[in-house]
């Protein structure tokens, strides 16, 4: 602990949003990374089920039991099966808007995640030029032989770029996780829209 604080201290003052905005970019990709896995277990257990309901009981118990769920899987084929009755192409239209709808909330704090990202180096460079700057302040006013205040200007220097490099790692390398568990779960919800309407437009013909 002590080893922290010394480290903190020798850093000097933009530790501290460096620390600040790392712990709220680790919150943010623990709460995506909770959600996103809830998402895609209960949407693929959602996508089988009603797969196994349409084609074994139709598409009115199909409908009954995904009116049931929730999710976008859900808002998106009740709206199909709701409109069922109407041309497929009108049908996908109501689906798309759905989709456009809802996927705002699945992409929610993804943009605050890769802002804070690139901000952690920006705050570490910020740190260095201070840095430099009290070192150059030192050397102007008494020279070189003044080593403490020199080392300290150098560690400030040093230690917030580094801070920032390290924080910023993990939350680019956790965006880009989050990034494609994304992807999958958009993925996964369109090959079920375009197996439904398949249905839909066999049902037409």
């Amino acid at each position: 602990m002590e080893a922290v604080l010394l480290f903190f201290k020798q850093g000097g003052v933009f530790m501290y949003p460096i620390l600040c905005g790392a712990l709220w970019a680790f919150v943010l990709l623990i709460e995506r990374a909770i959600f996103y896995l809830q998402t895609a277990s209960r949407l693929g257990r959602q996508a089988e089920e009603f797969r196994s309901v349409l084609l074994r009981q139709g598409i009115d118990e199909a409908g009954s039991y995904i009116a049931s769920q929730k999710g976008i899987l859900r808002n998106v084929l009740v709206v199909a099966l709701q409109h069922r009755t109407l041309p497929v192409d009108r049908v996908e239209e109501k689906m798309g808007l759905v989709v456009m709808k809802d996927l705002p909330e699945y992409h929610k704090y993804l943009n605050i995640i890769a802002v804070l990202a690139g901000l952690m180096p920006m705050l570490g460079l910020l740190g260095t030029v201070s840095g430099m700057i009290v070192l150059f302040k030192v050397i102007a006013l008494r020279g070189t032989g003044d080593a403490q205040a020199m080392a300290d200007g150098i560690s400030q220097a040093l230690l917030t770029t580094e801070a920032g490099l390290v924080a910023a790692i993990p939350i680019i390398i956790g965006h880009v996780l989050l990034t494609n568990r994304l992807n999958k779960i958009t993925a996964k919800t369109k090959e079920v829209c375009l197996a439904t309407l398949d249905y839909l437009k066999e049902h037409h013909a």
